[in-house]
């Protein structure tokens, strides 16, 4: 077992980690649901008309997303975990001076492992067209979001437990991500 000292440095390296996917997660997320409010939604064109490429774009959102949050709940053995970070937290209880009870923590890892199932029930494979409207995604939608934002709130809780300081999981963009969609996508080929 390692000592308290090491399991710190240890959970803290993976936490960040994990912050980063997880701040990668958030970002795309961001983008994704930019893209339905500010694009999709005020177009008449888009919005009350079907898209095959729109279909597909929201059904490879829900698969991607989904992917993404299980590899980090249900990780290769060498892979970062925030399951097996508060499995192993949960031998140090010192770690958790007051700011925590055992009680609570357990019902964290309850929470996560309840996540894991939500997600999977939500997302089963997706292949025909009518399966990847708006409508037809609205509980793998409401999964992803609840997860993710559980996920970004129990690394910063978890964070500032073990490594005594906050950690920014805050979305920002270097650049309007949607700027891509000011100008015509589809420009007529040049006679030769």
């Amino acid at each position: 077992m390692l000592s308290e000292k090491q399991f710190r440095e240890h959970a803290r390296a993976e936490l960040r980690q994990i912050a980063k996917q997880l701040k990668g997660l958030a970002t795309d997320r961001d983008v994704y649901w930019k893209l339905e409010r500010e694009i999709v939604e005020p177009n008449v064109q888009l919005h009350h008309s079907r898209s095959a490429f729109l279909d597909m774009l929201r059904g490879c959102y829900v698969d991607a997303m989904a992917g993404r949050i299980l590899r980090l709940l249900q990780p290769a053995e060498a892979d970062v975990s925030l399951p097996r970070i508060l499995e192993q937290l949960a031998a140090y209880p010192e770690l958790l001076h007051d700011r925590l009870s055992q009680r609570e923590l357990a019902d964290d890892r309850r929470a996560l492992q309840q996540a894991i199932i939500d997600i999977k029930h939500v997302t089963l494979p997706r292949t025909a067209h009518h399966e990847r409207t708006l409508p037809a995604l609205a509980s793998a939608h409401r999964a992803i979001d609840a997860t993710i934002d559980q996920l970004l709130a129990f690394v910063k809780n978890y964070y500032w437990i073990i490594a005594d300081s906050h950690i920014g999981l805050e979305v920002s963009h270097a650049e309007d991500p949607i700027a891509i969609f000011q100008f015509a996508w589809a420009v007529p080929s040049l006679a030769k």
